[in-house]
């Protein structure tokens, strides 16, 4: 299976502060991918070395076995049409604008979209979100935690990207606004998207993907099958909360 993110070897921090350590992932064509690991281990800065959001100090990070966007900036990722985006945690919609404002904003990296095809694309995200469509002219800060994260997935998807780096989608939410996010991720996948996707929910998140990673300190301290990580009896006891 071809490999649409390679990283190889990535070091990376923030001004002398080393957090990654030489880490190796990838993620194959179609896959739900998901890393894991205890508060501070990395996880969110991997993700945004990949995006170029912080800038790695070595390594590769190489798109569809042929670009390496290593060091690159996140608008030259999109200026250059690399088929990636990536929804924060936090601050991930803008809260003066609409939610058809917002999906919008999303498709700005599409040069010269025909009117009709952006009709097309917002009624996919309103299929997709349906609670969107009855939202569509509130403003953003008017909606609930899920409903904004249903909006920054939304807009990230109006870029028709064929990756997706999410980071920590269920942040704050209750449990059951969090289980509809992940279902929302799971019809993703099911589009053939592929998914990196960071998560404090870890055992619900292996649940639902084909392979993971633990993050422990800046480097991998384990990887494999989703299913075999949920089950090893050490890694649940240290990082999905068994006794």
């Amino acid at each position: 299976m071809s490999k649409v993110v390679e990283v190889n070897n990535i070091n990376s921090g923030y001004g002398k502060l080393q957090i990654i350590f030489d880490i190796s992932v990838h993620l194959d064509k179609g896959e739900l991918v998901t890393i894991i690991g205890p508060n501070g281990s990395g996880k969110s800065t991997l993700i945004k070395t990949i995006m170029g959001l912080v800038k790695p100090w070595s390594g590769e990070v190489i798109i569809n076995e042929a670009v390496n966007i290593a060091g690159m900036k996140p608008y030259e990722v999109v200026t250059d049409n690399i088929p990636i985006n990536y929804v924060p945690q936090v601050n991930n919609v803008f809260p003066t604008l609409s939610v058809q404002e917002n999906l919008k904003l999303g498709a700005l990296p599409r040069k010269d979209v025909d009117p009709e095809e952006l009709e097309g694309d917002y009624q996919r995200i309103y299929d997709l979100f349906p609670r969107l469509e009855e939202r569509m002219t509130q403003k953003a800060a008017t909606l609930s935690g899920g409903e904004r994260q249903m909006l920054a997935l939304g807009r990230a998807l109006m870029a028709k990207p064929d990756i997706l780096l999410l980071d920590e989608p269920t942040a704050a939410l209750a449990p059951v606004l969090a289980d509809e996010i992940f279902e929302k991720i799971l019809e993703l996948k099911d589009l053939g998207i592929s998914i990196f996707l960071v998560e404090q929910r870890a055992t619900r998140a292996l649940k639902i993907s084909d392979r993971g990673y633990v993050l422990v300190s800046g480097q991998v301290a384990y990887t494999g099958i989703a299913s075999e990580l949920i089950g090893n009896e050490k890694i649940g006891e240290l990082y999905l909360g068994k006794r």
